[in-house]
């Protein structure tokens, strides 16, 4: 298969008539362009939303829409809301929705056969004002032209890089991360780690020695006043493996500095930036957090390990608000039973000091979280329910709960046939993906339905 398939390039001519006739395909402040957000670190710039007096003035239902089983979560840009959505073991489809009733405007599909374990789509989209980019479970990289809804090109990562299906376990469940004009995907084959993409042609600019393979993002951070791209894998040996976090300078692809202080056998969340030296790993299945400090002496770059912790976060990432790491400390491996008194919503200070934790009271699951205006906006990830925090190192302070899939009754006839218990079992309906909000309307997803909530 070819690298790249360049198709339906744009006229010049065309596109300045377009532009002429006012056609906005522009990204601008207020829009949720990406995974993460407009920072790519899950805060929001909005500010006077409905976040406090949900018990008199809930969040307003606008739409829903049923999708396929999966896990993809939501870009929003102006008036169109973008996901990728699976149709089951046969293909990939982008769809591009209107934010204000949820109907389709218009979509492109991918057929590529096959099934991965836990079923659907992985990543959100990143918009930019002529292209939608994204990866599909199965490592296709596409940039979608928005005018033409057609394929500029398409990079099949597996095919190229000769990947061994099953690597990474469930697929690619990264979100494509632009810096510049250039795309960085993970590869993680035998010969080659991330890659640096001409985001116009799908020409690759760089690539960089291997290191595993891993289901977290790349993300962009600033240490030591030196813009970097940070990305965290794992070479797996049975229950053991090396662990690396490789650090790359976005535009060459040179690597600034790499460590294997921390291990964890399936990365998911990404790392945290700390402070300008400090960045906090984390992640699930029993491989707790580190905190790394990273110093800089000249062009020479160092990393030493701060503190170990035994609890981690599975699948997102915590938020540092104020001298304080807030995340939630839920896993497998405290999912059951007393298990789950040790997880909950977890605050601590930069030593690694835990203040508090909610425990079971909530415990709220491998859900996500995105900070608004001072707060927590929580979504629950066994059932759904969302939840205002406000964050304070003096304790848990919940100002807000909505059943936003109506999971309650369903729930709480399940707690009643329990009653005695002291820990009690919870359904898990899987609420994994990240939420999404621009302009007040909050993007929010189950596994096979997409809603709409206006939070003005």
């Amino acid at each position: 298969m070819a690298d790249f398939v360049l198709v339906n390039a744009m006229k010049s001519i065309g596109l300045t008539f377009l532009l002429l006739c006012g056609f906005s395909t522009f990204v601008v402040a207020g829009d949720w362009a990406n995974f993460q957000g407009p920072h790519r670190i899950g805060i929001s710039d909005e500010t006077e939303l409905n976040l406090d007096g949900w018990e008199k003035n809930p969040p307003k239902l606008l739409w829903e829409k049923e999708l396929n089983e999966g896990f993809g979560g939501a870009a929003i840009v102006g008036d169109e809301v973008f996901l990728v959505d699976r149709d089951f073991e046969e293909r990939d489809k982008l769809l591009c929705l209107s934010l204000k009733d949820g109907a389709e405007k218009w979509s492109f599909s991918f057929d590529f056969p096959g099934k991965l374990s836990f079923h659907g789509s992985r990543g959100v989209p990143l918009i930019e004002e002529d292209a939608v980019y994204f990866i599909s479970g199965f490592g296709q990289v596409f940039r979608i032209n928005r005018e033409t809804h057609e394929a500029d090109w398409m990079v099949p990562m597996r095919e190229k890089y000769e990947v061994e299906v099953g690597t990474p376990k469930w697929g690619w469940a990264q979100s494509p991360v632009v810096v510049g004009d250039i795309l960085i995907v993970p590869a993680m084959s035998e010969t080659v780690g991330l890659v640096g993409f001409d985001k116009k042609t799908g020409k690759v600019l760089w690539e960089t020695s291997p290191f595993g393979d891993s289901h977290s993002t790349p993300v962009v951070m600033n240490l030591q006043g030196v813009e970097q791209c940070v990305f965290i894998a794992t070479k797996r040996d049975g229950d053991g493996g090396v662990g690396t976090t490789i650090s790359v300078d976005p535009q060459s692809g040179d690597v600034l500095w790499s460590t294997d202080l921390y291990f964890n056998k399936i990365p998911i969340p990404f790392p945290t930036k700390v402070t300008e030296e400090l960045v906090f790993l984390t992640g699930g299945y029993g491989n707790g957090s580190c905190m790394v400090r990273v110093e800089k002496d000249g062009s020479a770059w160092g990393v030493e390990k701060v503190f170990d912790m035994e609890q981690g976060t599975q699948v997102h990432p915590p938020f540092v608000i104020d001298e304080h790491i807030y995340f939630l400390a839920n896993e497998n491996a405290n999912h059951k039973g007393e298990a789950r008194k040790t997880g909950g919503l977890m605050c601590m200070d930069f030593d690694g000091t835990i203040k508090w934790h909610t425990g079971d009271q909530p415990f709220m699951g491998r859900g996500n979280m995105i900070l608004v205006d001072g707060h927590l906006l929580i979504q629950d990830g066994e059932v759904g329910y969302l939840r205002v925090v406000k964050p304070s190192p003096e304790g848990y302070q919940e100002v807000g709960f909505f059943d936003a899939f109506g999971k309650k009754p369903e729930v709480d006839e399940q707690i009643a046939k329990q009653e005695g218990r002291d820990v009690i079992k919870m359904p898990d309906f899987k609420f994994w993906s990240p939420m999404a909000l621009s302009r007040g309307h909050l993007i929010v997803r189950g596994q096979d339905t997409l809603k709409c909530l206006d939070l003005n």
